[in-house]
C-alpha cells in the first residue's frame, strides 16, 4: 500500500519510518481475524496528514461537533483506490506522550495502529463491548510488533 503522507516532519518521525510502520501494522492485521481485513488488501493507498492543534480543532469541530483538538481522526474514502486519511495532531500527541512517559515516535506508532483500526470498521465509541474489543486488538498489535524497542 502506497502511504501518502502530508506535512511530514523528519525531525518527529521521518516519512520512511511512518511508511515501515504502516506496512508492518498492515501485514500484522492481515495475519489475524479482523474486520474487513479484505481492504488491506484491495486498497492501494493511504494518506497520513500531520496538523497544528489550531488546524484539528477546526476539523474535529466541522466533523465531530466538538471544539477542541483531537489526537486522530479518520477518515473513510470516497476514492475506491483509497483506504483513508488519518489526521493526526502533534501538538496533542506531544501532549499524550508525557502523560504516558513515553517518546512521541511512539505515540504516533500507537495512533497509527488506532486510526488504521478505525477505517476497517471499529468504533470504540459506539458502545463498552466495541470499545474493549477495538482496544484488545490495538494493545496486541502494539505488544507484537515490538513496538516499544523498536520505534520509542
Amino acid at each position: 500500500m502506497k502511504v501518502i503522507i502530508v506535512n511530514p516532519s523528519i525531525k518527529l518521525m521521518p516519512s520512511k519510518d511512518v511508511q515501515i510502520l504502516i506496512k508492518k501494522i498492515c501485514d500484522y492485521f492481515l495475519s489475524k481475524k479482523v474486520r474487513n481485513k479484505r481492504l488491506l488488501i484491495e486498497k492501494k493507498e493511504l494518506s497520513v496528514v500531520f496538523l497544528s492543534s489550531v488546524k484539528m480543532q477546526k476539523i474535529n469541530k466541522q466533523f465531530r461537533n466538538l471544539n477542541k483538538p483531537t489526537d486522530i481522526l479518520s477518515f473513510a474514502s470516497i476514492d475506491p483506490q483509497s483506504l483513508g486519511e488519518l489526521l493526526l495532531c502533534i501538538d496533542v500527541l506531544k501532549k499524550q506522550a508525557k502523560s504516558q512517559k513515553h517518546s512521541l515516535r511512539l505515540e504516533i506508532s500507537y495512533m497509527l495502529i488506532h486510526g488504521i483500526l478505525h477505517l476497517l470498521g471499529y468504533d470504540h465509541e459506539i458502545s463498552l463491548n466495541e470499545e474493549k474489543l477495538m482496544f484488545r486488538i490495538q494493545d496486541r498489535c502494539f505488544k507484537k510488533l515490538s513496538l516499544v524497542s523498536k520505534w520509542g
